[in-house]
């Protein structure tokens, strides 16, 4: 019988790497970054110059994945903002999106050197609700499931997802709404070099 996997998918600089590791040690599983995987295993199809990052073949990688879970035993823990996308649906127990800030993200990506194009992509796309959206088409609602990291410790985040992979606690979308919130525009108005 295959492993079923947990996901843990969102925008870089939402702490998708720390939780995954810190989960798969609480969980007894086995983690793999599926960038990582795609690297090491050459399931990379092209490079995209203009966004710099490699573009993945999602079918190789579903094979991929699909023949790991069938080795060993105990959860999967696999990270990556693809992971809906190459993870075959029938291996997904449950899809953590997590989801921060886009004030504190975008700091994050600055301080990580990122460039002003790409700090400006994954800060609109946390604002939009793009990987949630994408993990909601790719996988079905029921499998979704989000958690805010803003202003919280691994610790905090790895326990909130142990109480939802458990069952404690219900897994949830749509308590996060960054458009709503005051700081929305004025972060926009910054990014676009605005004034009022």
């Amino acid at each position: 019988m295959q492993r079923r996997a947990i996901l843990l998918t969102g925008v870089p600089g939402v702490g998708k790497s720390t939780i995954a590791r810190r989960l798969a040690e609480e969980l007894g599983g086995v983690r793999i970054d599926l960038s990582e995987l795609a690297e090491r295993e050459g399931l990379i199809t092209a490079y995209d110059e203009s966004r710099k990052t490699s573009v993945v073949d999602p079918e190789g990688m579903r094979l991929r994945l699909s023949a790991i879970a069938g080795e060993g035993d105990g959860p999967l823990i696999l990270d990556g903002h693809l992971a809906p996308e190459v993870v075959p649906v029938e291996l997904v127990r449950l899809a953590l999106v997590l989801r921060r800030a886009p004030w504190e993200l975008r700091d994050a990506l600055e301080s990580r050197g990122y460039s002003p194009e790409k700090v400006r992509e994954n800060v609109e796309a946390e604002l939009l609700d793009v990987c949630l959206a994408d993990a909601v088409e790719a996988l079905g609602p029921e499998l979704v499931c989000e958690l805010d990291t803003t202003g919280k410790s691994p610790e905090e985040v790895v326990g909130e997802a142990l109480t939802i992979v458990g069952g404690v606690e219900p897994c949830a979308r749509g308590r996060v709404d960054w458009l709503g919130h005051p700081r929305a525009r004025e972060l926009l108005e910054e990014m676009d070099g605005c004034t009022s």
